[in-house]
């Protein structure tokens, strides 16, 4: 998911989604409790005007209603709806037959005129009481009376949770149908982006030489760019194999002509210094051989496909076996079939070539190999059982820029080759003393 836009962009989309859906059904729950809560106060208020109604003052001045009122719920027992009306003193002058069961509580007078809401809890059940104070005209004088009716909060509870199921049932299914099509509408917006990606594996794998296709114009300067790189990489490798080509022909022709002069100058010149000559001409030899292939070497410029090591291994060791077969060498290749290094396969067999080369020719007897893989770098080490590599030499070879004396036998160009071919990869060579008791090469990619 890390290295993935289209996850990142679906986990951002389902995060916002999510807060989003969350608030929205949390403003939505509040709106609805206080819309049922509303509509219960107005109910209350209701009921109230009609039991003001139903009631009249009787020749002593005295309050009355009928024993049934207009409303069905307060002439049931057991109602969700209760009621009753109290003289100034707070006497129960009157209650309907729902309120038998159910002790209301005595509340101080309101002011005359005024709806007054609260809320009690009887018998683990949770009541609203409205509370509403009259003042009745006589003949004589002023009347106070209280109406009070409350109601069950039970239905209203049920209502929210009903509301609640609903809403949030509802808000889930549309979230996961946004988030489908939001999955949906990535996968066609980013199919572009996989197509490069795809080409490009193809590309790494020799299947296509450039990217083909029309991409969106969003794109396609990045595609445009890439083709270009890989035009001016090949070209590029072409006019240096030509021209090392052309160096190396006209440079072995005039060597030959030297070394033919000299074979056949054998009484002008003596034998030293026939030697001499002969030496420095074989020593220009091994220095043009030598760039040639650090010129040649491919690099990370270009996209390839990582190479098997252990296929490669067993070929060059199989050709040095038969080199070097007085010595019978004891050769120990530790590794996975599968363990790749990302490098051209030719300066893969040229990397191996010279360091397996230096082991075989410094060891006793044996010679191991080993490749590891650790997160995103590849290692091999190559390890004999031979005199080592000097600290002094240890230090110059692993000096960026620097190689060992040339006309040193043994370890000298070689692992100059194999240094400066893992500087254009960017990787890094250690020579260490091996538990074997010769020398440890250990490269990184």
């Amino acid at each position: 998911m890390n290295n993935s836009i289209h996850s990142r962009i679906l986990v951002s989309a389902f995060i916002t989604l999510l807060l989003f859906m969350g608030l929205t059904g949390l403003v939505l729950d509040e709106a609805f409790q206080n819309n049922v809560k509303q509509a219960q106060r107005d109910n209350l208020r209701t009921q109230v005007y009609s039991l003001l109604a139903a009631a009249e003052l009787d020749d002593n001045n005295q309050l009355q209603l009928p024993a049934e009122v207009t409303e069905p719920r307060l002439n049931l027992a057991e109602s969700s709806l209760v009621a009753r009306v109290l003289d100034s003193k707070g006497k129960t002058i009157w209650s309907s037959l729902s309120a038998q069961t159910v002790s209301l509580p005595e509340v101080l007078q309101p002011e005359t005129g005024k709806f007054r809401f609260s809320s009690f809890s009887h018998a683990r059940q949770h009541y609203t009481l409205v509370n509403f104070a009259t003042s009745w005209v006589t003949d004589s004088d002023e009347a106070a009376f209280t109406f009070q009716v409350a109601q069950n909060n039970r239905v209203l509870d049920e209502q929210i949770i009903l509301f609640r199921q609903n809403l949030w049932g509802w808000l889930a299914g549309v979230s996961l149908v946004l988030l489908l099509g939001q999955f949906l509408i990535l996968r066609w917006g980013l199919k572009p982006l996989r197509q490069v990606a795809s080409d490009l594996l193809e590309i790494e794998q020799n299947k296509k030489q450039r990217l083909k296709g029309r991409y969106p114009k969003e794109i396609e300067p990045l595609t445009n760019n890439l083709n270009a790189l890989l035009d001016s990489a090949e070209q590029q490798l072409a006019r240096y194999r030509d021209a090392l080509g052309n160096m190396a022909h006209s440079l072995k022709t005039p060597i030959a002509v030297l070394q033919g002069i000299l074979n056949k100058a054998e009484g002008q010149i003596n034998s030293s210094e026939k030697t001499t000559a002969l030496e420095q001409i074989k020593t220009i030899n091994a220095i043009v051989e030598y760039q040639l292939q650090r010129a040649a070497t491919v690099g990370k410029a270009q996209l390839k496909e990582a190479c098997r090591i252990k296929p490669v291994a067993e070929k060059i060791s199989n050709t040095l076996n038969k080199v070097y077969q007085d010595k019978q060498v004891k050769l120990d290749i530790d590794m996975h079939d599968d363990i790749r290094m990302a490098i051209d396969e030719g300066d893969l067999y040229e990397l191996l070539g010279n360091l397996l080369e230096n082991a075989y020719k410094w060891c006793q007897q044996q010679v191991r190999i080993k490749a590891i893989k650790e997160n995103n770098k590849t290692g091999i080490i190559i390890e004999d059982d031979g005199p080592g590599i000097s600290d002094a030499m240890q230090e110059k070879i692993l000096k960026r820029g620097q190689r060992a004396d040339e006309t040193t036998p043994g370890h000298g160009l070689g692992l100059a080759m194999v240094n400066d071919m893992l500087l254009l990869y960017q990787g890094s060579m250690q020579v260490s003393r091996s538990p074997l008791g010769g020398a440890m090469i250990t490269i990184t990619l």
